[in-house]
């Protein structure tokens, strides 16, 4: 692009190329001062400038190889600017990725009052307010030398709406921060009309990027001087109007240049923004991450809800497939879209009533005699696992009984009308039954944003929270437990949470049905409640030995399905390593079914997970950190959906 220069209705001289877009602004009259309140990188906030001197806006355009770390930001822009013979105290500086080519302007004009408006758009970085962190540091800068401290989880991306705003005119403080906030609010206002969606999460629209700047330059308001002073800026104002008019036109014309130039046309930009948005409903409500520990996960948007609806009913209806694997794909539907079933319905948590009930009538001279302990522990084990998969059967014959009896009933007191119809809805309302039934007994969806939340703890260096957290993760005392400890924690629980939240139950399906698993949640829970060394240690043994032989098999295949889900998210080399630590190290742990899982995550992840006293997985692996967890996470939510595919297929066999 050749340099074109002009001078726009406030009297400044803009100059654009291919690198930067430069505004000199005149030097002012005696009487004036021009002052500055901005984002910029390079003499950003609030700045008065130098009496009697000129001053400039440079938005420079980085270049492709540059790393936002050698030089640093500041530099670059006080290097350019002395490149272009400009005093760096005088001048204000922003970055950018975006082209030149998506300059545009706008102005307005009313009553000696002139405004001029120039912005450049790159949305590569678009983000929603509130979206989550990239950087997880306060107080220091983004770019630097130090080393990765696993907090950094990428390199700084630069494509920024870059918005520049001149006014002719003195302001009062009050009316120059009131002004930048409607500068503000329209930027984000034409992303919303031109439907610019978060990079985070496709259903939310962006507000802008990650790194946009802006900067508003008038002349300073000085008392007794004579001069017309803009005191107000609120939007009922005619200021406020011309701000957010120009403000609102440029970015729109510099966002639809940005667009056609990425996608052509309009059409095939709205093509890609619907199909961004399926993706992230197909994705489903992740993540819904709870801010606090313990607090209830947060309901999920009414589209993703609607998509999981969908979802169910099309493989109600429309997919031919066994009862049994329909059963299984809508049950994993309804865990990604929609909400766990209410926990007084619930059956892993009626069993945990239960349990708890009879430890509360349980004497003490049963703990302090391990025969009598150990044949107690064998009457509860019995006494639980019947009581609840004789409910559960008994529970699938009544809906049995409900598909076959219901439609001749209700069609009794129909008189013959709708005869079809009811005849579909009692069927289906008798399979959703049987489908929350089976959903009961597992939850990926869960198992997944645990670990995201401990990650957001330890990221945001709310350790307390994620102390307090991990106690519901497993029995580990987190009280002395560092950052990277509770990290590691997190990925041993996750990976051998996975193998009995999820993998587990799903083998059992295989042979029993959702009965059969009903009845291995009902063991796990009872394990992970008295299954430990200590006062529960001789009423916990029937129920730990039986949980060891029900786990023997999905623990192994837990493993597998996290050896080929690194292969797809890792590659071969750190697939092949965790199966080498799995082998080496999984007999560290006094279980013999956890150190599998575990182990095999230490290994792909590179990671070392110890417990001390106890087991040390991948000793020749780093501490781990909180990208490490969301990398598990990614894996194990992988894992989890090769687990179901093959146990689907197992099932139409």
């Amino acid at each position: 692009m050749a340099q074109k220069t002009t001078k726009l209705s406030t009297g400044v001289t803009v100059s654009i190329n291919n690198d930067r877009v430069r505004v000199d602004l005149p030097p002012p009259s005696d009487t004036n001062q021009y002052q500055s309140i901005s984002s910029a990188i390079l003499n950003g906030g609030c700045q008065f400038f130098e009496p009697d001197s000129t001053a400039h806006v440079i938005n420079y355009k980085v270049p492709s190889a540059y790393d936002g770390l050698n030089p640093s930001p500041q530099t670059l822009l006080s290097n350019f600017a002395q490149k272009e013979h400009i005093d760096q105290h005088n001048t204000v500086g922003m970055l950018t990725a975006a082209s030149m080519g998506t300059f545009s302007h706008s102005s307005r004009s009313a009553m000696g009052v002139s405004i001029d408006v120039i912005v450049t758009a790159g949305l590569s970085n678009s983000r929603s307010s509130g979206a989550d962190a990239d950087f997880f540091m306060i107080g220091e800068d983004f770019a630097t030398d130090d080393v990765d401290d696993g907090t950094k989880q990428h390199q700084m991306k630069l494509g920024t709406i870059n918005t520049i705003i001149i006014v002719n005119t003195p302001l009062t403080q009050s009316a120059q921060i009131e002004a930048y906030a409607v500068a503000i609010e329209a930027k984000c206002n034409a992303c919303v009309d031109h439907n610019v969606v978060c990079a985070k999460d496709s259903t939310k629209f962006a507000m802008g990027t990650g790194t946009d700047c802006a900067v508003l330059i008038s002349y300073k308001a000085v008392p007794n001087r004579g001069q017309q002073v803009v005191k107000y800026a609120g939007k009922h104002t005619l200021f406020a109007e011309m701000i957010g008019q120009a403000v609102y036109e440029a970015t729109s014309k510099a966002i639809m240049t940005n667009i056609l130039y990425l996608h052509y046309n309009y059409a095939t930009y709205t093509i890609h923004r619907w199909f961004r948005t399926f993706i992230g409903l197909m994705m489903g409500a992740m993540p819904l991450i709870p801010p606090k520990p313990m607090m209830p996960i947060p309901r999920a948007p009414m589209s993703v809800v609607f998509m999981g609806i969908s979802k169910v009913l099309t493989i109600y209806f429309f997919v031919p497939l066994p009862d049994k694997a329909k059963l299984l794909f809508a049950a994993v539907a309804w865990d990604r879209y929609l909400r766990e079933p209410p926990l007084k319905f619930h059956p892993v948590c009626i069993a945990g009533s239960m349990i708890s009930a009879c430890l509360s009538r349980t004497p003490d001279r049963v703990y302090n005699n391990p025969s009598m302990g150990f044949i107690c522990g064998l009457v509860l084990l019995l006494f639980i696992f019947f009581t609840m998969t004789i409910g559960a059967w008994m529970f699938n014959e009544c809906i049995d009984s409900i598909s076959v009896q219901g439609p001749a009933f209700a069609q009794q007191y129909m008189m013959g009308y709708c005869n079809t119809l009811i005849e579909h809805a009692v069927h289906l309302l008798a399979w959703i039954l049987k489908l929350l039934l089976l959903k009961s007994t597992f939850s990926l969806q869960l198992l997944c944003i645990l670990p995201l939340q401990m990650a957001k703890f330890i990221e945001r260096d709310q350790i307390a929270d994620a102390r307090d957290q991990l106690c519901w993760l497993c029995s580990r005392d987190p009280s002395k437990l560092s950052p990277s400890d509770l990290a590691g924690a997190t990925l041993e629980s996750l990976s051998e949470n996975l193998s009995d939240g999820f993998v587990a139950p799903l083998f059992w399906y295989v042979f029993f049905g959702p009965v059969g698993a009903l009845g291995y949640r009902v063991i796990n829970t009872l394990d992970s409640r008295i299954g430990y060394r200590g006062k529960y240690e001789w009423l916990g043994k029937p129920s730990a030995r039986l949980d060891d032989v029900i786990n023997y098999i999905p623990a192994r295949i837990t493993t597998l399905s996290l050896t080929l889900s690194a292969s797809v998210a890792l590659g071969h080399g750190r697939a092949w390593r965790g199966l080498q630590v799995a082998w080496k190290d999984q007999h560290q742990c006094q279980s013999p079914n956890a150190g599998w899982p575990m182990a095999c995550c230490a290994g792909l992840l590179g990671v070392r997970l110890k417990k001390e006293g106890a087991y040390c997985l991948g000793a020749s692996g780093k501490e781990p950190t909180p990208v490490d967890i969301r990398t598990g996470q990614r894996v194990a939510e992988i894992a989890g959906v090769i687990t179901m595919v093959i146990t689907g297929v197992v099932v139409m066999l």
